[in-house]
């Protein structure tokens, strides 16, 4: 046991040592670490993308629902529209098959307002 733990604290000085000397990082740790430094810089890069491919999603999300609002709007407005169009035009084509002679009048009603004698 006592030399398991003399062989760690030797394998941490020398780190320390060659962290301390700049030498780290030489072309001797990249051969021996390349797949776990490949495999850092891939998920890396791999992050990176996803990301990018949120933010444009989101984008797209953003705008189809403001275009979706304006086409429920739109429809709302259609729909108001052809029920007036409706209405009108199935009053006057039930008036004139009845013949009941009724027309309609070219000028608003007239609102009459009460006056202090009068009755309601």
């Amino acid at each position: 046991m006592a030399k398991k733990g003399k062989n760690e604290k030797d394998g941490f000085i020398k780190y320390l040592k060659l962290l301390v000397q700049g030498r780290i990082f030489s072309l001797d740790f990249f051969r021996s670490h390349w797949v776990f430094i490949a495999s850092v810089v891939f998920l890396f890069w791999l992050s990176i993308a996803n990301r990018y491919v949120c933010q444009t999603k989101v984008e797209t999300i953003k705008d189809l629902r403001f275009e979706l609002s304006n086409a429920k709007t739109e429809r709302v407005r259609a729909t108001a529209r052809y029920m007036g169009l409706v209405r009108h035009s199935r009053i006057i084509a039930l008036v004139n098959e009845n013949k009941l002679g009724l027309e309609i009048p070219d000028t608003p009603p007239v609102k009459l307002i009460p006056q202090d004698g009068d009755k309601e």
